[in-house]
């Protein structure tokens, strides 16, 4: 008798909260994915992000994790795969996928412009997405850390705070900034209304 009520009180204090695999049910799993996705989550088994391609173009995409359990994680031009296993493209008008809202602004809806700097080239490494001026980007991480950059719109790009010092215009995508000489040497970004110098 004593042992039944040992075993039933094991039960109740095992379910009175949530076990290890809930608790990480939401935490995106490590992978090389991470090197060149961002915004990743967990939402009922699937994983999701938004992946760079090799024109740096993010995508939003997802993969179910449980047929990746012996497998690791990757991107592949913007696809989440894992090992024979591909993802799905997630990107869907005005943004937004499950789990989780839009960003602010719009999210993948905004045209308004919009400019996404790498720490590394080819649009590798750490990265960060900016919808409107950056006059000092000395707290963001990224000041005098910008090797490559995507555009959505025209972005004017100084290697002075509140754009002074050399300054440079882009209109296209720039996958190493050696050429521009401004690499690992901005400190400020606006977008570029109505023209701009080069």
């Amino acid at each position: 008798m004593l042992i039944e009520m040992l075993a039933a009180a094991a039960v109740v204090a095992g379910g009175a909260g949530p076990s290890p695999q809930d608790a990480q049910a939401r935490v995106a799993p490590r992978g090389s994915y991470r090197d060149s996705c961002r915004d990743e989550y967990v939402n009922r088994g699937r994983l999701y992000a938004e992946c760079a391609t090799s024109r740096g173009q993010f995508r939003g995409t997802s993969i179910e994790l449980n047929r990746c359990s012996n497998y690791e994680i990757s991107n592949n031009e913007g696809l989440l795969v894992c090992g024979p296993n591909r993802g799905q493209n997630e990107d869907r008008p005005g943004g937004g996928r499950p789990g989780r809202p839009d960003r602010p602004g719009g999210g993948r809806g905004d045209r308004d412009g919009s400019v996404t700097v790498f720490r590394d080239a080819d649009f590798r490494g750490a990265s960060a997405r900016y919808d409107s001026e950056m006059p000092n980007l000395a707290n963001s991480g990224f000041n005098d850390a910008i090797s490559s950059m995507t555009f959505r719109g025209d972005w004017e790009a100084c290697t002075d705070a509140y754009y002074r010092g050399q300054c440079v215009v882009f209109r296209d995508d720039v996958s190493n900034l050696r050429n521009s000489g401004l690499n690992d040497r901005i400190s400020s970004l606006r977008p570029v209304r109505g023209g701009g110098r080069r």
